[in-house]
């Protein structure tokens, strides 16, 4: 008998050990098992933010982006030369009485060009048009108008340019060369964004 209760009592303790291990194993796993869900939790959680932050900036982004691009195609189909973008003519700008809408606005390239006497002068000249448009038969005289404006800079001395009067007749000249080239008066007024005589 003393050999059957030793046998139940190391089958107990065989059972305890077991359940003991089990328990152990299990211990063990629920902190892994928890430890997994609070990273799925704090990723989720994350997501969540980036989410909440990322689709309003985004949405603002986009929106923005996308008027500007529908306007330059409109702007574009209207001008009927692709990717020119023409300051003026679209803007319905408030005036006084008596006072005259701004015309088309073209903004030349800079011009650098040696003047006589060995100085040289670097301009930015804008050509306003009568029309609201700039005239069609301007883009494919571009170029000729460029190279008779720098035979005509070319031709100016320091001095002249220098004074009040001599950029004025700077002006005519400009205006007068690009209608002549135009072969139509087109050009209403002549303006200088940059002039600089060294």
């Amino acid at each position: 008998m003393a050999e059957e209760k030793n046998a139940k009592k190391g089958a107990k303790e065989e059972a305890k050990g077991d359940a003991g291990a089990k328990d152990a194993q299990a211990a063990e796993a629920a902190p892994v098992a928890s430890g997994s869900k609070k990273k799925i939790l704090i990723v989720a959680g994350i997501v969540g933010v980036l989410l909440l932050i990322g689709t309003p900036i985004a949405f603002f982004t986009l929106k923005g982006k996308a008027a500007p691009t529908e306007e330059l195609a409109s702007n574009a189909a209207e001008s009927d030369t692709p990717g020119e973008s023409l300051e003026g003519s679209l803007d319905e700008d408030e005036h006084d009485e008596g006072e005259e809408a701004l015309g088309a606005l073209y903004p030349l390239e800079s011009f650098v060009v040696n003047l006589e006497g060995g100085r040289y002068i670097r301009a930015q000249v804008q050509l306003e048009f009568h029309e609201r448009d700039v005239p069609q038969r301007f883009y494919s005289r571009a170029v000729p108008i460029r190279d008779a404006l720098i035979k005509l800079l070319g031709t100016q001395s320091a001095d002249g340019l220098l004074s009040e009067k001599g950029r004025e007749e700077l002006k005519t000249s400009i205006k007068d060369i690009v209608n002549e080239v135009l072969k139509k008066e087109e050009v209403k007024n002549v303006y200088f964004t940059q002039f600089v005589v060294q």
